[in-house]
């Protein structure tokens, strides 16, 4: 698979494909360079080879091997054209066996018979940093008993070798990169299974790789997500070799039933097959959403803050200023009765100095849902400060407002209050506040309030 995903033109020869240990045995060759050559007793002088634009050589093998000639075809490239010495001017390697190519079909009689693939051997030549890859191919043309007349076939293949020895390093690279890298990648099929995963998506998903390959990528979908994935994937498939196609968030199941939110990116390539793949690329984002999330629930509870006391969950002095500016602005110009009250519960200081401060808090917060349960949608009711509540009234004069706040009055009477079962009484002033700006309001029903107090508290004063 790494093939594909690296693909370059091949080499354009007969032996581009099969290069085997460290001799590098091309089969490719074999049927083209055994056409070449005619059968060991029929064969011609090196020289009617050059007809044929094929290069060879000719070496003697007794007790030493020795270069007997070459034709043009082989000077030319060699790019040899002096007189050959006793010495062959160039070395033959890898020689981990220890023998010269010429062995191969001087002492393999069954290999002459029957015929034997090319073999692949380095050329150096002496004093130079001049290599050559040669594919070899021989036939033995006379024996004496004591000496053998080997004739060696060259073709240049390092063209071959190099791209091939880059494609192969290059093919490491790649695969050392992907094994490496921390996204998770995975090659699916036309029908959506696994053939490559990496290491990083074995271990997003807590699977081993060989329990991955070779099934559908549907294992790790929720239901409520398969059917967009795989109309995605079939999508990505549909499209050209190439194309980048983008899945956006979606959700993925890990082996121990743990939800992944990622981003899911693929891209279209051809497998080896020439059938069209998916190469998936997934980034985790889980941690991201509930980072996300946080910050959206701190957003939300300080939005919550701004316009709600914390004790009590009622409406703050901050909201309720806005609110009765609005209320007083929207009662001017559809000429309605405005009525607002101030509240304060009598003798609360002795509440938190008899029982503490957390039955305190505790009678604050019931008392506000004693007062909520008893009011229109359209009235707000603001905690204003410590034990004081505002309460705007839209739409009722005072009268009404006095109707009301005695409703409450004695509604409350018949409530216990924190696990001390306390009762408490509230005063109230209300004034009518239709036509008054913000400040005098406050003002005004403030002057209600401490006369309401003065007169012995429990009262209600307008």
């Amino acid at each position: 698979m790494i093939n594909a995903l690296i693909r370059q033109e091949a080499p354009e020869t007969d032996v581009h494909n099969v290069f085997m240990s460290n001799s590098y045995v091309m089969e490719g060759n074999h049927h083209k360079m055994s056409h070449c050559l005619p059968p060991a007793d029929d064969c011609p002088s090196i020289e009617a080879l050059d007809k044929l634009n094929i290069a060879a050589l000719v070496y003697r093998c007794g007790e030493r091997i020795t270069l007997e000639g070459a034709n043009r075809s082989a000077r030319i490239l060699l790019n040899h054209f002096d007189p050959f010495e006793e010495d062959e001017p160039w070395h033959w390697y890898p020689d981990d066996k220890g023998d010269h190519p010429a062995h191969d079909w001087c002492l393999d009689d069954n290999a002459i018979e029957h015929g034997q693939a090319p073999r692949v051997r380095w050329l150096g030549f002496k004093g130079s940093q001049r290599r050559l890859a040669l594919s070899l191919t021989g036939c033995r043309l006379a024996s004496d008993g004591e000496t053998t007349r080997i004739m060696l076939v060259l073709q240049d293949c390092t063209r071959q070798i190099v791209q091939h020895e880059e494609l192969r390093r290059s093919q490491e690279c790649i695969s050392s990169i992907i094994n490496a890298t921390p996204m998770g990648i995975c090659v699916l099929t036309e029908d959506g299974r696994f053939e490559m995963v990496n290491p990083a998506y074995c271990r997003f998903h807590g699977y081993e790789e060989h329990e991955l390959i070779g099934r559908s990528f549907s294992m790790l979908v929720p239901y409520s997500s398969y059917h967009y994935l795989q109309c995605q994937h079939r999508g990505a498939l549909g499209s050209g070799h190439g194309h980048t196609q983008q899945f956006g968030e979606c959700e993925l199941v890990a082996r121990n039933g743990e939800r992944h939110t990622v981003i899911v990116e693929s891209v279209r390539i051809e497998g080896e097959d020439g059938r069209p793949r998916d190469v998936v690329f997934l980034v985790d984002i889980s941690e991201r959403k509930k980072l996300e999330m946080a910050l959206e629930e701190k957003n939300v509870r300080l939005e919550y803050l701004a316009t709600h006391d914390e004790l009590t969950g009622i409406r703050n002095r901050r909201f309720g200023i806005s609110s009765l500016e609005a209320a007083l602005e929207q009662a001017e110009r559809q000429g309605l009765e405005i009525s607002v009250a101030l509240l304060d519960i009598d003798h609360f200081k002795r509440v938190n100095d008899d029982y503490g401060h957390t039955v305190g808090d505790q009678v604050l917060q019931q008392f506000a849902e004693v007062l909520s349960r008893q009011l229109r949608v359209s009235d707000i009711l603001v905690r204003w400060g410590g034990e004081e509540f505002m309460l705007i009234l839209p739409g009722i004069d005072v009268s009404g407002a006095f109707q009301a706040l005695e409703r409450l009055r004695h509604s409350l009477a018949l409530e216990y209050l924190s696990p001390r079962g306390l009762q408490v009484t509230f005063s109230a002033g209300i004034i009518n506040a239709r036509g008054m700006n913000c400040n005098d309001l406050v003002e005004g029903v403030d002057q209600k309030l401490y006369q309401a107090k003065g007169r012995g508290r429990d009262r209600i004063v307008f």
